[in-house]
């Protein structure tokens, strides 16, 4: 076993004053209990107390949230600059509220099967995300994370050096572009090329808030290693692909009517589990930004 997984120790409960985190993995991830956080949008000491566990945690969960359109707009608006393009559409009325509705969502031509960070391909990727269950099949339909501060912590010192000054190309169709082209034609895929360009990011950046450093590629979007040839990027990739997502690094939540979740987009993947066929799955999303400093 590497010496790295050895000396880590887990990252443990922290009782707050208004609510306890409980840990769902040994590195990242808490289950919040007590509260309901729409309390936080009145409560300034609650919502500090959020901000201080989402930075720990990188990941939050919640059960039984009584959540309105409304008081999950307000709430990603205290959290950062609620973004209003996605992939797919908005509540009607409450523009920001994205509806992500399954069996419907099969016949985009975007899908989350694939591990990656929202909005990567863009020049300010997204910060972070509040996604609301409403319906969902039972026992089915997870979504998993990934901590990526714990997968370049745990990289040896010589693959350290060898990513240090690295950057990647993000492309939204790295995975899709012929089931784009079909869906979409010519003409709306060159339009959406000028409207969404691939974006050159570093293979490892420095959080603005904790001053962690986290591996930022993915599966979904990594494209190549800029400077290097194909093969030589494909094998860099491939490798930081399967490293960055091993079990070790890995929180799966189950979700139910009601559950919440709040992830920090900079330092974590995820992806959703596809094992719910034509089943009704209905999900609010409201996805929010911040300035992007990406040194390392």
């Amino acid at each position: 076993m590497e010496t790295a997984f050895q000396e880590r120790s887990p990252i443990g409960q922290t009782r707050y004053q208004h609510f306890e985190a409980r840990p769902v993995t040994g590195t990242f991830g808490a289950w919040i209990t007590g509260i309901q956080v729409a309390d936080a949008l009145a409560n300034d000491e609650l919502f500090k107390e959020l901000c201080d566990a989402w930075l720990k945690y990188q990941v939050l969960f919640f059960r039984d949230q009584e959540l309105s359109p409304e008081q999950h707009l307000q709430l990603g608006g205290r959290f950062g600059e609620i973004q209003q393009l996605g992939y797919v559409g908005s509540l009607e009325g409450h523009d920001g509220v994205w509806v992500q509705e399954y069996p419907a969502m099969y016949e985009g031509p975007v899908s989350d099967i694939n591990w990656h960070a929202d909005s990567s391909f863009r020049s300010k990727p997204t910060r972070g995300s509040l996604l609301y269950a409403l319906d969902v099949p039972d026992g089915a339909g997870a979504t998993v994370w990934a901590d990526q501060c714990a997968a370049y912590d745990d990289l040896t010192p010589a693959w350290r050096t060898f990513l240090a000054g690295l950057s990647c190309i993000h492309d939204n169709l790295t995975r899709n572009p012929y089931r784009v082209f079909d869906q979409l034609g010519g003409k709306a895929l060159t339009d959406m090329r000028k409207f969404l360009p691939p974006t050159e990011h570093p293979v490892v950046c420095e959080h603005p808030e904790s001053r962690r450093r986290f591996l930022f590629v993915s599966e979904l979007m990594a494209r190549e290693i800029v400077g290097m040839s194909r093969n030589e990027s494909r094998a860099v990739l491939d490798f930081l692909f399967a490293h960055q997502t091993r079990p070790e690094y890995q929180a799966r939540l189950h979700w139910a009517p009601k559950t919440l979740a709040l992830w920090d987009n900079y330092s974590t993947l995820h992806r959703g589990i596809f094992d719910f066929g034509q089943s009704h799955r209905l999900m609010h999303r409201v996805s929010f930004n911040s300035d992007w400093i990406t040194d390392a």
